[in-house]
């Protein structure tokens, strides 16, 4: 990721501050010296607030702001505080740019002219969160395990975040004998179709039913890369019947 790929003067400016600051930082980790290590961690980290703090208006630097601190989720691996951070600093960009209350607060991403994709499906991945994230939303691969998962549907899943990616969607909260629902619904949607269906899952330590609808995620040659999962409000179950 060049300092140039940023539209925006300013944020270009602070992304490559950033940058410049977590270099010396990842040299000072290899040579052992704890001490610089220490220094450029409180240094950099109010840079990647500003960076983070910045609202974009253009696609473009949306996606870059994203795919830094995926940078970052992947060079800080071991250590699970900074996981936990930057996760939760992706998060925020999601809620902010793709949330619901952001389509009445502020205007739509610019896309502009001469955008282009270079990553695949990670790059689709904002346009799909753009259309589908409502209260609850989940990405899936086709091999049905979590690539993302919203703060709500983490919540009702009882789990942070980070910790659903790569976890497989019928080890949690599903109710006994729903996975086959489960799994037709986003086996249609990896045949490209969206449609709604219905479920159970446990929620609070009670059995609910649960609407859900599903939607194919393409990449950016059209093929499709997984499904968009978004389930709506959870009604209590008695007797085999929803309240």
């Amino acid at each position: 990721m060049s300092f140039g790929e940023f539209r925006d003067s300013n944020l270009r400016a602070m992304f490559e501050a950033v940058s410049v600051k977590n270099l010396q930082l990842q040299q000072a980790i290899r040579s052992g010296n704890d001490q610089l290590v220490r220094v450029l961690d409180r240094e950099i980290d109010p840079l990647i607030s500003a960076l983070i703090s910045y609202r974009a208006v253009d696609l473009d630097d949306i996606y870059l702001q994203m795919r830094l601190l995926t940078k970052f989720l992947r060079e800080d691996a071991d250590d699970r505080s900074c996981v936990l951070r930057h996760a939760s600093m992706l998060s925020l960009l999601v809620e902010r740019y793709f949330g619901p209350k952001r389509m009445h607060e502020t205007p739509m991403p610019q896309i502009s002219e001469h955008h282009q994709r270079h990553d695949g499906d990670d790059e689709q991945l904002n346009e799909a969160i753009l259309n589908n994230l409502p209260e609850r939303v989940a990405v899936v691969t086709c091999d049905y395990r979590y690539l993302f998962a919203n703060t709500a549907m983490a919540g009702m899943l009882g789990k942070r975040q980070i910790e659903l990616i790569g976890r497989s969607v019928f080890d949690l909260g599903l109710a006994s004998g729903n996975e086959e629902g489960l799994r037709h619904a986003l086996d249609s949607a990896f045949a490209g179709r969206s449609g709604s269906f219905v479920t159970r899952m446990s929620v609070s330590m009670e059995v609910c039913s649960v609407p859900g609808r599903f939607s194919p995620l393409r990449a950016a040659d059209g093929s499709i890369s997984g499904a968009i999962l978004t389930l709506g409000e959870p009604e209590t179950v008695f007797g085999g019947v929803a309240a």
